[in-house]
């Protein structure tokens, strides 16, 4: 067989019990998930309104949930909405739309961005690291960063040279629920120039990752296929995914996850000699005592979620 090829100079470390990013899998969300699903089935969706309503509860409940625990400015502002397939749906669309520009990531992005980079972008690509904005690029970051669970360092500066410069970014707060912002420690004004695109997803707060709930949000709307998809009198998408994940909002606030597995999250830490993240599922070794789990940076990034939930065990993941 031959060996997969991702086009990304991340490691795989799925079958390590400290690799990649994972909800956890708690035995609460589990069985109010399950029992959304059961519901979901009873239900007539197909009829016109209940499809329309499913939509409708679920693009009002997602903003509201989401940044309910944090102090952003102007987040009223993102009034153009649409359900997505997790967080990667919305990345497509934003690489069609920017393809003529020069994409800038950040070392340890999200692996799907450094894949797109060696496959699409490879002569007309950057590093943020390594040179200023310039005009005619193209950024995309995520917030709380993927390597580190926390903001990314010079963040601002980028923002300011992006609005000066007039170049499109999409933020990617799929990691912003498991975090608040008293540990996250930055603040987010969304009614900056440059930030055209807010994403995130359902799959890294509640075990939900195959069932891709996520949601776009713009100021302006910019139309594409997905606002075809979620235009009124249409079911073009996962009336199901939408209908659960709204039951996972309105049963779990948005802090659910890091009140309850924050101090999970300090022991773990001082086991292992870890310093802390935001993210709570997350620990970041600086010491390089696990060089396995390197992602591009000068820190490693470790994930508790499968130890914690016991997926480790039953998996039989090594470290």
């Amino acid at each position: 067989m031959k060996n997969k090829v991702y086009y990304t100079n991340l490691p795989d470390n799925k079958s390590k019990i400290y690799g990649g990013a994972y909800g956890i899998h708690d035995q609460l969300l589990v069985g109010h998930r399950d029992r959304s699903i059961k519901k979901f089935t009873s239900l007539n969706s197909a009829k016109m309104s209940a499809a329309e309503i499913i939509k409708r509860q679920f693009i009002e409940t997602y903003p509201l949930w989401m940044f309910d625990p944090f102090d952003f400015d102007n987040a009223d502002l993102l009034t153009e909405a649409c359900f997505t397939q997790g967080t990667t749906e919305s990345f497509a669309q934003f690489y069609i739309r920017y393809r003529n520009k020069r994409l800038r990531i950040a070392r340890g992005e999200y692996f799907y961005h450094q894949m797109m980079k060696a496959l699409r972008y490879e002569d007309n690509f950057a590093w943020l690291e390594d040179e200023p904005i310039q005009a005619g690029d193209v950024v995309l970051i995520s917030l709380p960063f993927a390597d580190s669970g926390n903001y990314y360092v010079g963040i601002d500066d980028i923002l300011d040279q992006c609005d000066y410069l007039g170049v499109p970014v999409m933020l990617d707060l799929a990691y912003l629920n498991l975090t608040v912002g008293k540990y996250l420690n930055y603040k987010i004004d969304f009614a900056r120039p440059c930030i055209e695109y807010v994403v995130s997803s359902l799959s890294k707060v509640f075990p939900v990752e195959n069932m891709r709930i996520g949601i776009r949000l713009q100021k302006t709307k910019a139309e594409d296929q997905l606002y075809v998809i979620n235009e009124e009198n249409y079911n073009y998408i996962n009336l199901m995914s939408a209908y659960v994940g709204t039951a996972m909002m309105q049963e779990f606030p948005a802090d659910w996850v890091v009140n309850k597995y924050r101090s999970k999250q300090l022991e773990m830490c001082d086991k292992l000699g870890l310093g802390l993240s935001p993210c709570v599922p997350f620990g970041i070794d600086y010491a390089d005592r696990y060089p396995q789990y390197n992602r591009g940076r000068d820190s490693n990034r470790l994930c508790f979620s499968r130890l914690w939930d016991g997926r480790a065990e039953l998996e039989g993941l090594t470290n």
